[in-house]
């Protein structure tokens, strides 16, 4: 849509124009012609009629800041429980002897009554029983306060859309996540988008950019991401996958890199396990110590861009995520932590969901995949083809690469960032830093 940062398209009047209704400005009412400019705020948004068309303009005395002004009337109709319908950004006509003046944006929204909010205390009731609608399976709120309330990177960011009748209808959210490899002018933090839904009743409300999950999406990027995260990424397909890189800027890097090895492929001849390392597994938060810090610090400029795997985050994402989180193994050589692995057996399946090796001990990695196989059982994960040393070790022990079994893709929408995806496409990820795992 042009109002989120197109290239102008014209003069103000052929802005207008484009965004006005049948019968133009005489199907208006007079009080729903608004012009702002630069931060001026919308007065009283609940007041308005139920269709307006709003200018706004970039105020030369404060241009620098003046963006955040379009942003702000944007949340201002979304709340109101307006929907944004057609979207222009243009250039006054240029005067003679005067200086070009600043750019302008034109909106029409048209109010529907569905109200978009941030996550407030006591919605959690409504947002699990959404989860029911949605998914027919069932979150709990132990699960929902671990991922959303006690990430260690802060939280809950939750936007979420409710009916005129004040029920729930969609949500959209997301996590945070530090990341390491990011260049020092960049914000650390981004975000993992997950559990988006529309109540099954909803779905059919708005179209494309006017429907309940991309003014949820919308909602959510102008509170917690436009100027504040690098990008936001995350694992879909289908129709969710389309509608995502159509409607919310989001890109493809890749489809989701799934390995697997067969339950009877032997390990690698060439790689002996011996008694060269001593295997551990983790089951209290004191087991993730300073040594796991010391790793990461040791050999994360190897990784490429990776998420911070601290062991503040280690002990969040594994031991303390509930019913049963995966197994943490690791890996010790002579007393030094040199790696460690985070396993989930299924019932048909061992998942490998993450593990971070130090280069100079890769042989740990034939130990550690020992050690979680069980008999009759592939064992299944993701792995980025990066840092290739590491690659090349899962490649020599027997995980093959095949498509993905739900045919998942990696996205990723920028904001800080804008190279987020060529620097995605050269760093490492797994399947546990996503929601699926």
């Amino acid at each position: 849509m042009a109002g989120r940062g197109a290239a102008p398209e014209g003069g103000l009047g052929q802005a207008v124009a484009k965004v006005l209704p049948r019968g133009g400005v005489a199907a208006l009412r007079p009080e729903g012609l608004l012009l702002l400019r630069g931060p001026e705020a919308l007065a009283a948004p609940e007041e308005l009629p139920d269709e307006v068309v709003i200018g706004w303009a970039y105020d030369t005395a404060t241009f620098e800041s003046a963006p955040s002004g379009y942003d702000r009337l944007i949340l201002g109709l979304l709340e109101a429980g307006f929907r944004p319908v057609a979207e222009r950004a243009g250039l006054p006509a240029p005067v003679a002897g005067h200086e070009a003046a600043p750019p302008f944006r034109v909106v029409r929204a048209r109010r529907d009554g569905y109200r978009i909010r941030s996550y407030r205390s006591g919605d959690e009731p409504a947002i699990l029983e959404l989860f029911r609608d949605s998914f027919g399976s069932d979150l709990s709120l132990e699960r929902w306060a671990w991922k959303y309330h006690h990430n260690p990177r802060g939280g809950p960011r939750i936007s979420l859309a409710f009916a005129p009748d004040g029920e729930l209808a969609c949500q959209y959210c997301a996590y945070p996540v530090r990341w390491r490899g990011l260049p020092p002018t960049s914000p650390a933090d981004s975000h993992q988008v997950g559990d988006t839904m529309t109540r099954r009743s909803a779905r059919a409300v708005g179209r494309g950019p006017t429907s309940l999950l991309a003014r949820a999406a919308r909602h959510f990027c102008l509170v917690n991401c436009k100027g504040r995260v690098a990008f936001n990424y995350g694992f879909n397909t289908g129709n969710i996958q389309r509608f995502s890189n159509r409607f919310l800027g989001v890109r493809q890097v890749e489809e989701a890199p799934y390995r697997e090895l067969p339950p009877d492929a032997p390990l690698s001849r060439n790689a002996r396990l011996g008694a060269r390392y001593e295997l551990r597994r983790i089951v209290e938060r004191c087991g993730v110590d300073a040594e796991f810090d010391a790793l990461f610090g040791r050999v994360s400029d190897r990784y490429g861009l990776l998420v911070e795997r601290s062991s503040e985050y280690l002990r969040w994402r594994y031991l303390e995520c509930p019913a049963g989180g995966p197994e943490l193994i690791a890996a010790y050589r002579r007393g030094r932590l040199v790696a460690w692995a985070a396993a989930t057996r299924l019932p048909d399946r061992v998942e490998w969901g993450d593990a971070l090796v130090d280069p100079a001990e890769r042989r740990a990695v034939r130990a550690l995949l020992a050690e979680m196989r069980s008999p009759g059982l592939p064992v299944t994960g993701w792995f980025s083809d990066r840092p290739r040393w590491l690659s090349k070790e899962l490649d020599a022990l027997g995980l093959v690469r095949r498509p993905e079994p739900q045919g998942l893709v990696t996205g990723l929408a920028p904001f800080v960032r804008g190279d987020a995806v060529s620097l995605m496409r050269k760093g490492y990820y797994t399947k546990g830093d996503s929601d699926l795992f």
